[in-house]
């Protein structure tokens, strides 16, 4: 016959035990995640289009939460000369990143990052600094540690058969070292921690109540 009193134990004890497994895969994740890291091979900036990289101004290493900036700076009149230049003479079929027709210099820029919180999201407008150049600025914070890619994209736009089209190329990957900041990790998570002795206090009187 089965003790009812062993039964609403284990009842109550289960889902406690569960709760503080499901806390701890943070916790876990991001140790792992630090670990692979430091046995990668990191190419600080990779460009998907052959271009001089100086455009492209980011760190190639950085610290969890702590925000910087990433900033393109492009002769968008010149890139459109190459792109078509190369479009021009290219066989049928075969393009840089599926671009056809005529581009314009008139051209939008976006950066993403699955783990980073991006100020100004979404294509930017072009506003020139100087001459032909055009600088686009983005403050980015970091939230998570390791090897972390930023996509820098251009929304280019191409006239072909009379017909605008735009098109979203990769212009290059830049990939940061975030070093792990476990103070300011807690500060953002505290509510875990919070939650996590409170399942432990609770479970261990559930224990001694039972017990």
């Amino acid at each position: 016959m089965n003790n009812p009193e062993s039964s609403t134990n284990t009842s109550l004890l289960m889902p406690v035990a569960f709760l503080l497994v499901l806390l701890a895969v943070p916790l876990i994740h991001a140790y792992v995640h630090s670990i692979k890291a430091k046995h990668q091979t990191v190419y600080p900036l990779v460009m998907k289009i052959p271009i001089d990289s100086s455009v492209i101004t980011a760190p190639s290493e950085a610290k969890q939460y702590e925000g910087f900036e990433v900033k393109l700076n492009l002769d968008t009149q010149q890139l459109a000369k190459f792109i078509n230049g190369i479009v021009s003479v290219v066989s049928e079929g075969t393009s840089i990143q599926g671009v056809t027709g005529l581009v314009s210099p008139n051209m939008k820029a976006e950066i993403s990052g699955k783990h980073y919180r991006i100020e100004n999201s979404g294509p930017q407008e072009q506003l020139y600094v100087f001459s032909d150049f055009t600088e686009w600025k983005w403050h980015v914070v970091p939230e998570s540690s390791g090897v972390q890619t930023i996509q820098i994209k251009l929304h280019l736009t191409a006239t072909e058969n009379n017909q605008q089209k735009v098109k979203v190329v990769n212009l290059a990957e830049a990939n940061i070292q975030v070093e792990r900041n476990l103070s300011m990790w807690l500060v953002y998570n505290w509510w875990l921690i919070a939650l996590l002795i409170l399942l432990v206090f609770a479970g261990w009187k559930v224990f001694r109540h039972y017990k």
